[in-house]
């Protein structure tokens, strides 16, 4: 059965990520960055200003120079992909696998800059920034995203262990910036977890939907830090002393 790009991702200890990733893309070998032609390999999607989208290379040549980032994307459908960059490969991942929450955020992103009258980014894209490039999307009963949100670290992970284990609690990685760390996991690696009851887990659609009528992400007590070394089998000699050390787990 071949694996979607969400099904790779979600729930996947760091060490196997990367494995998982890479043949997605025209069966590019582990040793070697995708080109942006293969990033663009069975990715048909529009954004919320229907521009068909694609990934291109980042250099002198790169059209619209003119427009920033986010405005390139939004008006021209241009997501700019630096060469050989895990940083860049790992954002085209996530535009894979979540293409309407990627243009929910980058159609935010729009209305900010439309409204912003100095060079001062406001703390509205800060947020959507912080959820790009660090969010954990986490689905779990009420309990378990009480534990999450009071820091309840050692119930969360060695009481409730099975849960994870049994994939009671699903984990997806978002922001592509973790992805990169994942590449060598230290301790203090921590997400910014949106916290979701089960019921919504079918679709990206409410989170997208719920990005853009203003009901998700307003501010940002609404994501809870989780040290992601602590999900259990995502690190190495996971033992009671391990999750004692309160510079991490506190």
């Amino acid at each position: 059965m071949t694996l979607s790009v969400e099904q790779r991702i979600m729930y996947q200890p760091v060490e196997h990520i990367i494995t998982k990733l890479m043949p997605l893309f025209r069966g590019i070998d582990t040793e070697k960055f995708p080109l942006t032609k293969d990033l663009n390999f069975n990715f048909n999607q529009i954004n919320c200003n229907q521009k068909t989208l694609s990934f291109v290379c980042q250099n002198m040549q790169l059209p619209s120079m003119h427009l920033g980032y986010e405005e390139r994307i939004f008006h021209k459908g241009i997501i700019a992909t630096r060469k050989n960059n895990w940083h860049d490969f790992f954002n085209a991942v996530v535009w894979h696998a979540f293409p309407q929450i990627k243009s929910a955020i980058n159609s935010l992103h729009i209305d900010e800059l439309n409204k912003q009258k100095n060079s001062i980014r406001s703390r509205k894209r800060d947020l959507l920034t912080l959820f790009d490039e660090s969010g954990v999307i986490v689905f779990a009963n009420d309990y378990i995203l009480e534990l999450i949100k009071k820091h309840k670290w050692q119930e969360l992970f060695i009481e409730k262990k099975q849960d994870w284990l049994n994939n009671n609690i699903k984990i997806i990685t978002f922001g592509h910036a973790l992805y990169e760390k994942y590449l060598n996991p230290y301790i203090g690696m921590t997400a910014q977890a949106l916290l979701l009851n089960p019921m919504k887990e079918s679709s990206s659609t409410f989170i997208s939907e719920g990005l853009l009528n203003n009901s998700i992400l307003q501010s940002k007590s609404e994501m809870s830090p989780l040290p992601l070394l602590g999900i259990p089998g995502w690190y190495k000699n996971q033992n009671n002393v391990f999750y004692t050390n309160q510079r991490y787990f506190r």
